[in-house]
């Protein structure tokens, strides 16, 4: 069965998650001595894979030591053991898993799907050695540098065209001729799944590069129609009514005329007084016009008036649709021919590169598994799991669990327990490529009458005033949030399949409060005194030195205190101005101020980097005087140990030089400025970290460490030349950060999506005003399929999302999008405000009459209620639900060791590296029967896969597609292998009554490891099996063979056995 866990916020998933694994692994464990090789639990990231093996491993540690458990009673009450008995499994578990932790399946689902990929590298045309590439913008950006250079190139002027008319219509719409930062958007909808599924489709289609002509000329037809039909028609009626002598001024505010005129040039829209002249004479003058303009009106009006205002009418109401969606997606069309360009030159990068984009994974297992034996897909990767886990599933893609439903389904025929663990509430990742929907109602429709819903509804994290405060928040804000969409899809006249799925997406948003939760507080401010959004974040700025102040004052730690914003550049506001406070008149004495971003310390604060950069741009280009500039002034501080200002004095009066070299330099130095030009990007930041001494200079060895690292990254992902590295470094490095430590007097400035996880004694929001609805229009892929034609022509069409798709053809994705951007935005509420253990502190914009942003959601929602009418004060500015409190810690010995790294060490790598000048697979080349080498290796890596007799066939036949094996040397291996299953012992070695380790490493406390090539596992008993291919026996194999069983004794295996095997002599001693 799938048991499906619901768990909002607080709820113990982890808990639940841990206690799932632990059941199915000591109801196991009888049977099966390595269970924790058949549960494979996904996650996505490697922070949270390592939080739940490290919960595992330290509840099993409890159990096995007899110490207090929360799981212990519900493993006795399940499994009818005593207390004893539940140690002993439970050290029999955790030993299984520590002698085996490679196998210890908890991964990210990335890393998972990448090891089925890896198995069919072949098939999908990649070498098997692939690197994979997790930065998409620089791939991106490689691309797009790519197609700039080949646009000279005479078959890409359909290329040029494009970006012509691109730019053109940027500058129509009153925006920047500059492309480059809209082209890098545009290629980022490659990775989105919505365009993936039929992007090979598309792609084929645009091969004929007359398409997109021929599709916008077709499109211009639709458009140029309509206009002149409605054009026709308003001529029409404006000859009828000056013909019968009608002024303009005879119909009521002279709209008649006018209206008609608009529709002449374009604009189509009218208001309620001209659609009243379509009903009657009457509704086309007033009560108090003259009596001819009355008698005028009536005698033409059912003569011809209005049958033509009907036409027009009608014809507008039935072909606006249709004149709307022509526009719209010539105004994306361009977007489709440079996306498939950018699609070749991608392909075309990573297939020179030998990379594979993590972003293409998905689909790529989705192709391998389409239309194929999925079984036998899976069992090729050598996969044998029996219990499938996914833990964060609101955050799954449709493709990732198109690609895992498979496993599922086997694994739920043959009556294993699989769990799925999420909260729709909590889907705040929609930008890559989740699906909340998934977990809302898709999974139960894949698996009818074959789930188990559970909804984990106590939140053990929050007080009780923040529980009760957001089970009625969320209740009311989702209810008014789904009448807004409904409004506004019933003013479109369209049918409404969305009116209950917000609501239902928070239908089990009431949580219960734990006993041991305290009253908690709840206080939101609105702030009324500015209508300027920047007057608003200021007067918020300027009332959280205070309230900091009154909670330190209150016993909290400020690292248990975290200010969640939505964006970046709010968090930056908030550091800047929290910075600034700190040293003016204002601040406290004595007070600490400190604050710690979300992203860390930015790599380029460092001085001792900005030094590096500096030499590295200067060797590249000498006459870089602002790099000189940097160098020199860095130095000075640095190595030299001046002040600020005697570097800009001593840095001013230094004589220039034509190269990277200074006459502040050491000849050393300037030695190695004059090395590094012929060196690696690697070894020549590593060589002037060593010959400066730069890890000296500030104390900045964690640094430098950080910079190495992505230098490393970069040189092994991308062209690893200076030119390259250095403007990756201008375009990126921003966006590189070191993790700040833990400091319990810096207060914490975090995004919501960093937050997400996360729960902190006190959460300050003091910026609770983002927008429900988009204004960044992103792009929509609409299916038009099946749409008539010409839009039929395309099988996905980008239109960009605006108030315009109301009236398209494309309504139903529109109202789609806007549906996702209201729970999208009020799912980002939902985790900032399940954040707080004890307090909340909100600041919110003075709210607007309609639903806008998030300022005006909760002003209506906390109004609008009964039950928290009573806590708002008299103005109705200040809402408060329960008191301040005092802080409470608890003694508590820390088990963190922090260590701090005061030298970078330093190697010089032409010590440490030796060239091969063959490839390890050179001699392979020689025929089996010519070389013994040859031979032994083959036969060892045949029996290494032969887990039990039959499996040789298979390892023979992989040898053959590798190329390892000949046909002529097929007969000789088939041979040997007969000679093999000859001999009485070894059908015991391979009985299906033990357990195999095939290769398996032995890691000795000292670090050592020994790899025995096959050894059997029975209870205590043990037998250790090496096969030797020479012609000679030798003492030391033996010795070998009896130091792997002094192991396995160590271990506690009471009776161990030796088995040495000289395959060509076909002896075993």
């Amino acid at each position: 069965m799938l048991h499906i866990y619901r768990a909002s916020a607080g709820s113990g998933k982890t808990f639940q998650l841990t206690k799932d694994y632990i059941f199915l692994l000591f109801n196991a464990i009888e049977k099966n001595p390595r269970p924790h090789r058949r549960i494979l639990a996904v996650t996505f990231t490697n922070k949270a894979t390592e939080e739940m093996k490290s919960r595992i491993l330290q509840e099993l540690h409890l159990l096995s030591l007899g110490k207090k458990s929360a799981y212990r009673a519900d493993l006795i009450k399940e499994f009818s053991l005593t207390a004893d008995e539940i140690n002993e499994r439970a050290k029999k578990i955790l030993t299984a898993i520590l002698h085996d932790y490679s196998s210890f399946s908890i991964s990210t689902i990335d890393k998972f799907f990448q090891q089925i990929v890896r198995s069919f590298a072949r098939e999908i045309g990649v070498s098997g050695g692939y690197n994979i590439e997790l930065d998409v913008d620089l791939t991106l950006q490689q691309a797009i540098d790519n197609m700039y250079s080949d646009l000279p190139k005479k078959e890409n002027k359909q290329l040029m065209e494009w970006l012509i008319e691109f730019m053109r219509e940027k500058i129509e719409y009153g925006n920047s001729w500059r492309i480059e930062k809209d082209i890098a958007n545009i290629g980022k909808e490659l990775f989105k799944e919505n365009y993936q599924h039929k992007a090979n489709e598309i792609q084929e289609i645009l091969k004929n590069k007359k398409f997109l002509n021929e599709y916008r000329a077709r499109l211009r037809q639709v458009i140029d129609k309509f206009k002149n039909d409605i054009s026709k028609l308003a001529d029409e009626t404006l000859d009828f009514l000056i013909t019968n002598n009608i002024e303009p001024n005879y119909f009521t505010r002279n709209l008649m005329f006018k209206t008609l005129e608009n529709f002449k040039n374009e604009k189509y829209n009218f208001t309620a007084t001209y659609e009243k002249y379509l009903d009657s004479p009457e509704k086309c003058y007033t009560k108090n016009a003259d009596a001819h303009v009355k008698t005028a009106i009536n005698s033409i009006y059912y003569n011809g008036l209005q049958q033509r205002l009907l036409k027009i009418d009608d014809t507008i109401k039935e072909k606006l649709p249709i004149y709307n969606s022509a526009k719209i997606i010539l105004r994306n069309l361009n977007t489709l021919g440079i996306l498939t360009d950018l699609a070749h030159q991608i392909s075309e990068l990573t297939a020179e590169q030998n990379t594979m984009l993590l972003a293409d994974t998905n689909m790529l297992l989705n192709k391998i598994i389409d239309n194929s034996d999925t079984p036998f897909v899976y069992e090729r990767t050598g996969i044998n799991i029996a219990h499938y886990m996914i833990d964060e599933f609101q955050d799954t893609s449709v493709l990732q669990w198109e690609n895992f439903k498979p496993l599922v389904s086997n694994s739920i025929a043959v009556g294993k327990k699989n769990m799925v663990v999420g909260d729709v509430k909590q889907s705040i990742y929609r930008w890559r490529n989740s699906d909340w929907k998934l977990l809302a109602k898709q999974v139960e429709i894949d698996f009818p009458k074959q789930t188990i819903p559970k909804e984990l509804d106590t939140n053990w994290r929050s007080d009780k005033s923040i529980i009760q405060f957001n089970n009625v928040f969320f209740e009311k804000a989702s209810t008014l949030l789904q009448e807004k969409l409904n409004s506004n899809i019933e003013e479109s006249n369209q049918g409404n399949d969305l009116k209950s799925v917000i609501t239902n997406a928070y239908r089990d948003v009431e949580q219960k409060v734990s006993k041991n939760a305290s009253d908690g507080f709840v206080r939101i401010e609105f702030i009324e005194k500015a209508n300027l959004k920047a007057e608003r974040m200021q007067i918020a700025l300027e009332k959280i030195p205070t309230l900091l102040e009154d909670l330190v004052d209150r016993g909290y730690k400020p690292n248990d205190i975290a200010l969640i914003v939505r964006k970046n550049d709010e968090a930056t506001e908030l550091i800047n101005y929290l910075l600034t406070y700190k040293n003016s008149l204002e601040a406290r004495p004595g007070f600490s101020y400190e604050v710690v971003g979300s992203e860390g310390i930015k790599l380029t604060s460092s001085a001792s980097i900005n030094f590096i950069i500096a030499v590295l741009k200067l060797v590249f280009n000498p006459k870089d005087d602002v790099s000189r500039t940097i160098m020199q002034y860095e130095y000075l501080i640095g190595k030299m140990k001046k002040t600020a200002d005697d570097a800009v004095r001593s840095g001013s009066s230094v004589k220039e030089t034509t190269s990277a070299q200074s006459p502040l330099f050491t000849d050393e130095e300037n030695k190695c400025i004059d090395e590094i030009s012929r060196m690696s990007l690697y070894e020549a930041t590593e060589k002037l970290i060593s010959t400066f001494g730069i890890e000296s200079w500030h104390d900045e060895t964690v640094f430098l460490q950080t910079f190495q690292d992505e230098v490393f990254k970069f040189v092994n992902t991308a062209n690893a030349d200076l030119n390259s590295f250095l403007r990756w470094w201008d375009e990126n490095s921003d966006n590189l950060n070191i993790d700040a430590p833990e400091n319990e007097s810096a207060f914490r400035v975090i995004t919501i999506h960093k937050a997400k996880g996360l729960d902190f004694k006190v959460v300050i929001i003091p910026f609770c005003n983002w927008d429900l609805d988009s204004n960044k229009r992103p792009l929509l892929w609409c299916n038009t399929s099946k749409a008539d034609s010409p839009f039929n022509e395309l099988p996905l069409t980008p239109v960009q999302y605006s108030s315009k798709l109301a009236n398209t053809i494309f309504q139903k994705d529109y109202f789609e999008e806007q549906m996702h951007q209201y729970v999208d935005n009020l799912n980002l509420a939902y985790v900032a405000f399940t954040r707080a253990r004890n307090e909340m502190i909100i600041f919110a914009d003075n709210p607007s009459k309609n639903i806008k942003n998030m300022s005006d959601l909760l002003f209506k929602s906390l109004s609008e209620n009964s039950v928290l009418s009573e806590f708002w004060n008299e103005e109705k500015t200040i809402f408060k639900i329960g008191e301040p409190t005092t802080a409470v810690y608890k003694e508590k010995k820390s088990e963190i060791i922090t260590q701090k790294r005061t030298s970078y060490p330093i190697s010089d790598s032409s010590e440490r590296l030796k060239i091969r000048h063959t490839s390890q697979d050179y001699w392979k080349q020689a025929p089996i029967a010519e070389s013994r080498v040859n031979y032994g290796t083959i036969m060892h890596e045949i029996l290494q896969k032969t887990i039990h007799r039959g499996d040789e066939k298979k390892a023979v036949a992989e040898q053959i597609a590798e190329g390892k094996i000949s046909e002529n040397d097929l007969p000789m291996i088939q041979k040997e292998l007969e000679r093999f299953w000859s001999i009485p012992e070894v059908t015991e070695w391979f009985t299906t009554d033990a357990e195999i380790l095939n290769e398996n490493t032995i890691l000795l406390l000292s670090g050592d490891m020994y790899r025995p090539d096959r050894i059997l596992l029975q209870e205590n008993n043990a037998t250790v099996i090496d096969y030797k291919f020479g012609e000679e026996e030798k003492k030391s194999h033996a010795r070998q063979l009896q130091r792997y069983a002094d192991f396995l004794k160590e271990m506690g295996y009471a009776n161990v056995k030796t088995r040495l095997y000289y395959v060509s002599l076909g002896k075993i001693v």
